[in-house]
């Protein structure tokens, strides 16, 4: 069986993040999660995420939960700034669908 290396995620997040020239914060919001925990993921301080964040990041960070995880080491075959777009247009139209649904909810009470 092949040993989870949770440095190695934290060095592919980053990498990633970077790559899409994120910051933590913006990680955090997309991903659903606190800017410190992705930090310490980044850092290997936090090594067994769950399996709610691994996708809430991979999300977030626009790849699959197995390249995050390192079982894929492909990237998006995307130009990695159509990937930056990509993934910003994919947060602010789930900002905007979110708003909507706190606003319709709102109306109801």
């Amino acid at each position: 069986m092949v040993q989870f290396d949770g440095a190695a995620l934290g060095t592919r997040m980053k990498l990633l993040r970077e790559m899409r020239d994120m910051s933590l914060q913006a990680v955090a919001d997309a991903a659903g999660m606190t800017k410190s925990h992705i930090w310490e993921l980044e850092q290997g301080k936090s090594v067994n995420p769950t399996v709610n964040a691994v996708w809430g990041i991979s999300t977030a960070l626009c790849v699959s939960p197995a390249m995050l995880l390192g079982l894929d080491d492909r990237l998006p075959p995307i130009d990695p700034v159509a990937l930056k777009i990509a993934g910003i247009v994919d947060r602010e139209i789930k900002r905007a669908v979110q708003s909507k649904l706190t606003k319709i909810g709102g109306d109801d009470q």
